[in-house]
């Protein structure tokens, strides 16, 4: 009997080896990375707050995640879970635990959440990121998420190029610009709606990117966030409580077809295009047309327009306050320009819905001031305006800056809320809003027969 046993026990192990060994070595490699990461893989459901329709409006989203630290942190894009409200999380073991947003960055997509761990009783699962400045152009990945709300999958591709960059103004779908201190990852391993948030994953098991985009108007076109960018927020999220970033001021475009007008050789300098409004840089004296050569003695260049996020980023990576020296070139004259760095700031606004009034308007930060080519940060933006309702009607627009009511300037967003709920409050009628569109000072006259909240009450 145990002659059979040990006999038997053989042709199994044999078996066993000649199945290993009819297996491929990249399926081999393809089913190792992915269970190194597929359980630390999360489903997101959050609640998200909406202004954009010019009312707030609450909408259950779905995305994906994944656990990269012990504690129950989970990176995820910034328009999946960036402005939730609540979130449930389902884990690799079919477990729903809820979570709650720690921080997030519009600028990169990124955002981190932290699942409540406080009644789970299963096995956390955490994966590692990798290196993406070491993919390569051809290299076997897969993208792993929940499409379309579904159960979590794996799509298999190659890395079509790793610094895919967006030109114009490019933003989330939760409204926010995006993409001003990086490139994307770009892939041909399938990433539909709700595989946003989930790990690009190279075959040594480790994440290098986290999925961001899907495009519509092309087959086998999908992006990522490169896991070093990632990596660097996460860290400053779970440190500061947020992206600290330096800012001067310039906006500069490539130099592509135009060093011989502004006698630069290839590859050489960074061209200013605009100056922002009382920043750094316009305080030193720079100007549009000047040429960066060098910052801190380090050369720089953005001949096209991919280089221009890292120049971006190492301006933002000094410290806030650093007295940087600046290379510049101006006409045939070559000089040397200090500029001392300041914080960047909040990027994203405080909300108000409008109610009575039928719009929603967002404080205005630095950022919002430059991305909307406003000449200061007075006043407060209109995210939004109700098609039907005495905004609408009186023809006030999404973008425009209220800067007074009833001809009483309005200059911050506290101001604006209390003068607002003053008039609410009182039951006025009327209020006249000063508002600056498109360069010019316009007059819209809000008329409110009764409260947009007695309305939908009735």
């Amino acid at each position: 009997m145990i002659k059979i046993l040990v006999f038997l026990s053989m042709i199994f192990i044999g078996l066993a080896g000649i199945i290993s060994a009819a297996i491929p070595p990249l399926q081999k490699d393809i089913y190792t990375a992915r269970d190194k990461v597929l359980p630390a893989l999360v489903h997101i459901q959050p609640v998200i707050t909406d202004y954009r329709t010019g009312k707030m409006v609450k909408q259950s989203v779905v995305g994906s995640g994944i656990i990269f630290h012990r504690d129950g942190y989970v990176v995820t894009n910034y328009h999946v879970a960036g402005k939730s409200e609540r979130i449930i999380c389902t884990l690799y073991d079919k477990e729903q635990v809820k979570a709650e947003l720690v921080g997030g960055d519009p600028l990169t997509d990124i955002a981190i959440i932290k699942l409540d761990l406080s009644a789970y009783k299963g096995r956390l699962n955490i994966a590692e990121f990798g290196n993406s400045d070491s993919v390569q152009v051809g290299e076997y990945v897969m993208a792993m998420g929940s499409p379309l709300a579904l159960s979590r999958s794996v799509s298999c591709g190659v890395i079509s190029t790793t610094d895919r960059f967006f030109s114009g103004d490019v933003r989330l779908p939760s409204g926010e610009r995006t993409g001003i201190y990086n490139n994307w990852i770009q892939t041909d391993a399938a990433i539909n709606p709700g595989n946003s948030g989930g790990p690009l994953v190279n075959l040594e098991g480790k994440i290098i990117g986290i999925n961001s985009r899907a495009t519509m108007f092309a087959n086998n076109i999908g992006f990522a966030i490169p896991i070093n960018i990632v990596k660097f927020v996460t860290n400053s999220i779970l440190t500061s409580g947020k992206v600290v970033r330096s800012w001067i001021g310039v906006q500069c475009q490539e130099l592509q077809n135009l060093e011989g007008w502004f006698g630069t050789a290839v590859n050489e300098g960074v061209l200013i295009a605009s100056i922002d409004s009382k920043s750094p840089a316009e305080n030193a004296g720079l100007k549009a047309g000047d040429v960066i050569l060098k910052v801190n003695g380090r050369s720089v260049s953005a001949r096209f327009e991919e280089e221009l996020p890292s120049f971006y980023k190492l301006i933002a990576d000094y410290p806030v306050g650093t007295r940087l020296t600046l290379d510049v070139l101006r006409g045939d004259q070559q000089l040397a320009v200090e500029v001392t760095t300041q914080e960047l700031g909040d990027i994203l606004g405080e909300d108000l819905e409008c109610k009575d009034w039928g719009f929603t308007v967002k404080n205005i930060t630095k950022q919002m001031a430059v991305d909307n080519q406003l000449d200061d940060t007075l006043g407060v933006f209109v995210s939004g305006v109700k098609r039907v309702g005495p905004a609408g009607d009186a023809g006030l627009r999404r973008g425009d800056v209220i800067k007074g009511i009833d001809e009483k300037p309005v200059n911050s967003f506290q101001e604006f809320y209390d003068r607002y709920t003053e008039l609410t409050s009182a039951k006025t009628q009327r209020a006249l809003l000063t508002i600056r569109r498109l360069g010019s000072t316009k007059f819209v006259l809000i008329k409110v027969e009764s409260s947009e909240s007695e309305k939908e009450d009735n």
